[in-house]
């Protein structure tokens, strides 16, 4: 692999100081098994000197070693061809942080009247059908009111299914184990804002 065939691998840029530091392969193949923990988690990684909203999918100890390794997702593809949305990396609590949890009072107004609700699910019947050319898919990280609580999420899809009714986005939560078209209300699913300085 040289320079002179930039294509011959994924698109990296330059470490910026601060930034988090990515699993060094020779960690990530040490003979054995590795052991892993699937959970995810909304975070922020530092990264090309900026914070980036991310989901934290997979916790792991590889054999022998004392450290965790994470792996983190920050968009469906990268922002240019080639390049990653995605990575290994040391953990390293001031460079991958938690988002917290959304915070403060219920709504008042109707239908919340002053107390938490789970957001609407949409049954996927009366969701509609998908745009032939993909516009109506996105990737956008979120909290979702799931289940009595806040959930890491991953919104694939946001459509309206008709004139005059409400929009919906068909999301992910629970390890990608759960999915759900849901009305896309600002008070139940609050999509991350983007990358900040």
């Amino acid at each position: 692999m040289t320079s002179a065939v930039p294509f011959s691998r994924a698109v990296r840029p330059e470490a910026a100081p601060g930034d988090a530091e990515r699993a060094p392969r020779e960690l990530m193949t040490l003979p054995g098994a590795s052991r892993d923990v699937r959970r995810w988690r909304l975070v922020e990684i530092r990264l090309g000197g900026r914070w980036r909203p991310g989901m934290l999918t997979v916790w792991r100890r590889p054999p022998g070693s004392t450290m965790w390794v994470v792996h983190v997702r920050w968009a469906e593809g990268g922002a240019a061809p080639g390049e990653e949305g995605w990575g290994w990396f040391l953990f390293d609590p001031q460079r991958i942080r938690p988002v917290r949890e959304p915070a403060g009072p219920p709504p008042t107004a109707a239908p919340y009247s002053g107390s938490w609700q789970d957001a609407v699910v949409v049954p996927r019947e009366l969701a509609g059908t998908s745009d032939p050319d993909g516009a109506d898919r996105c990737w956008r990280l979120a909290w979702l009111r799931i289940d009595g609580g806040w959930r890491s999420a991953l919104v694939t899809a946001r459509r309206r299914p008709g004139p005059g009714l409400p929009w919906i986005a068909d999301t992910r939560w629970g390890e990608d184990r759960a999915t759900a078209w849901v009305i896309a209300d600002a008070a139940v699913l609050r999509p991350l804002p983007p990358a900040t300085d």
